[in-house]
């Protein structure tokens, strides 16, 4: 089978034989792949694409332990994959939902049995603000254990449960939120997640490897976790969470790809159907965001929109390792990626290459040139922003704020990036790549920033010296 519509290749008059579709994708991702490892000092990666229900390249490259010259292979290195295990709790969880146990707007105090939600001056909260992220539950410090043994996640959440806005207001990204839906699925079903996801997911999807580690014989067989850093790497311990539905998951790249195959099943009619088509796509489709103009959460993935095409995607990072799932649902097509080395951003330079490669943008965007006329009005905009990532509740928290600057050129100055006015509260980067957007409050005020899903902070009120 052929790419018929891929420009990366000649077309036309041109009657050069072309390559196969997995001699198309390793070209685009090996050598950038093997560069990025290099210049950065990752010791290993793995990489799977898959499109029209099957595996179309899986490769490893380095090494999986540099002390023993064990080489990274995608059938069978195993790999933490960190948050990209939300993303299968999520399905879990619509699981539920298909078959009738719960509805996705029910107050879940009804079907919580070990806690139950404090109200806290808010409204109920429902399987829908979980997975969209838009629960207002605040992201406390301290999920990390030692591994010595077990963690109950309901006895961990039941004084840890901090609300600090209104449900379904706004996104922001909730490692306890979905640790909550997870509770919930062990209250409604009558056992363990882990249990779940193996019968429910990763047995029916063929995901032999898959699993969840809990505790440090666990750990067996995974990759080594390396710190790269100035160009070295340094063997690490591997780390261990509470939060297992929302960080704990291992597998093979290969493991994943055919988890892929199970999102876009539906596509072809055969396979392993997880879920309903209908509640799949609520895994594909927005379900809420910060700007109406900005890719925001599907119910359980990051959205996105790169060259026209619409992509729900999860990343993941834990000590030693980052990685990235991508789905292109109506292209039948979706890839894993996985490195050593927390934070790498080897994963997004292969995300735009393969993009670009395949479905290149029908017209380039442009960000339009700034006007020093509009720098009164951006003073609108200007002021201190706390991550969503942050715990907004710590005594300490303002510490972690950055500031937004409306610079004289007409421009905002965010992350190290210039960012122009295309219209009332959204902007464009510079190199128009990117949109930022501005969400506001019920009197009208600037009360959070985002460029896209995951990337958004809440306005600080302004400091009173």
């Amino acid at each position: 089978m052929l790419f018929t519509a891929i420009v990366l290749f000649a077309s036309g008059d041109d009657a050069r034989p072309q390559p196969s579709e997995a001699a198309a994708i390793a070209a685009i991702v090996d050598p950038l792949i093997e560069a990025g490892l290099a210049e950065s000092g990752s010791p290993g990666g793995a990489f799977v694409f898959v499109r029209g229900g099957r595996i179309v390249h899986a490769r490893g490259y380095g090494f999986a332990d540099i002390a023993s010259a064990s080489r990274a292979d995608a059938a069978r290195t195993v790999w933490p994959i960190a948050s990209i295990t939300k993303s299968v709790t999520a399905i879990a969880l619509l699981q539920l939902v298909d078959e009738g146990r719960i509805g996705l707007d029910d107050d879940i105090n009804r079907h919580l049995r070990r806690l139950q939600v404090p109200a806290q001056g808010y409204g109920p909260l429902t399987l829908r603000h979980l997975l969209s992220h838009t629960a207002g539950l605040d992201e406390l410090p301290g999920r990390q254990t030692d591994g010595a043994a077990p963690a109950d996640m309901a006895e961990f959440l039941r004084t840890r449960l901090v609300r600090i806005r209104a449900p379904g207001r706004q996104t922001a990204y909730s490692t306890y939120g979905i640790m909550l839906a997870a509770v919930l699925l062990e209250d409604v079903t009558g056992r363990s997640y882990a249990n779940h996801v193996r019968e429910r997911i990763f047995r029916p999807a063929g995901m032999a490897s898959a699993r969840l580690i809990a505790v440090r014989d666990d750990v067996r067989g995974l990759a080594t976790p390396y710190l790269v850093d100035d160009g070295q790497a340094r063997p690490i311990g591997h780390e261990f969470y509470v939060s297992q539905p929302a960080s704990s998951m291992v597998a093979t790249a290969e493991d994943m790809g055919r988890l892929i195959l199970a999102h876009l099943v539906h596509r072809r009619g055969s396979g392993p159907r997880l879920l309903s088509r209908q509640r799949m796509r609520l895994l594909h489709r927005q379900a809420a965001t910060v700007h109406p103009a900005l890719p925001g959460w599907s119910l359980g993935m990051q959205m996105d929109r790169v060259n026209g095409r619409t992509i729900a995607e999860h990343g993941g990072d834990i000590g030693g390792f980052a990685s990235l799932l991508v789905v292109l649902p109506d292209e039948d097509a979706g890839f894993f990626i996985v490195s050593h080395g927390e934070g790498s951003n080897v994963r997004y330079a292969v995300r735009q290459a393969l993009i670009d490669g395949l479905f290149p943008a029908r017209r380039p965007a442009n960000a339009p040139t700034p006007r020093p006329s509009d720098a009164a009005r951006l003073q609108t905009y200007a002021g201190r922003y706390l991550s969503s990532f942050a715990c907004h509740s710590c005594p300490d928290s303002a510490e972690d704020a950055f500031t937004l600057e409306a610079r004289p050129d007409g421009t905002l100055s965010l992350w190290g990036q210039s960012w122009v006015p295309l219209r009332s509260d959204l902007f464009i980067r510079d190199d128009g790549a990117r949109l930022l957007g501005f969400a506001r409050d019920a009197d009208g005020n600037i009360s959070a920033v985002s460029a896209g899903s995951w990337r958004v902070a809440e306005r600080l009120p302004a400091r009173r010296d």
